[in-house]
């Protein structure tokens, strides 16, 4: 009974998650125009905290970042069994600290990753929004800890919800009682 209780908890810890988001601040660099000595503009560069929330993901966002996350590779082999494991985990980073600093600029944007255009038939078509996956990007490949990336991966696959995603799957997916059965496989029986 306790583990029923425990996981109905969890259930409404990570429902509450889901739905409220989880925000986060860096601190990052920005460029301020002060007036100097007779008035003559100057730019100075401040250091500035930026709040960013992680909402749950669409569909589509969803599938952005499982594209992204297909592009991870990490050769488990050569990191257990190399002599040298720590030259090996800074190639690894080396190779794909800016991509997890998408996955997590993906996220931070949710639907924002796409424009949505028309055509001249008033069809709507997305298009990747580059340029604001690639400041967010930017932003925090030069902002976001080792530490606090560990968060907000472990956040971002909160608001994927890909439990709710795979049981709304096996649901469709299922037997359907109007399914045709197949000659060959009545035949096998």
């Amino acid at each position: 009974m306790e583990n029923v209780d425990n996981l109905i908890k969890e259930k409404e810890e990570l429902n509450h998650l889901i739905n409220n988001g989880i925000q986060f601040e860096i601190e990052c660099n920005e460029p301020v125009v002060i007036r100097g000595l007779f008035g003559i503009p100057r730019r100075k560069i401040i250091k500035i905290k930026k709040q960013f929330k992680i909402e749950e993901t669409t569909l589509s966002t969803l599938d952005r970042i499982g594209l992204e996350s297909v592009e991870l590779v990490i050769d488990e082999k050569s990191l257990k069994e190399s002599d040298d494991s720590i030259v090996v985990a800074r190639n690894i980073a080396m190779k794909q600290a800016r991509r997890m600093a998408r996955v997590v600029a993906i996220a931070v944007l949710g639907s924002d990753w796409e424009i949505p255009k028309s055509n001249r038939n008033g069809v709507i078509h997305y298009v990747e929004n580059t340029k604001a996956i690639e400041e967010l990007t930017d932003l925090f490949a030069h902002a976001i800890k080792p530490s606090q990336l560990n968060q907000l991966c472990l956040a971002i696959n909160a608001m994927c919800n890909l439990s709710d995603f795979l049981n709304s799957t096996r649901l469709i997916a299922t037997d359907r009682t109007t399914m045709p059965i197949r000659v060959e496989e009545k035949r096998m029986d």
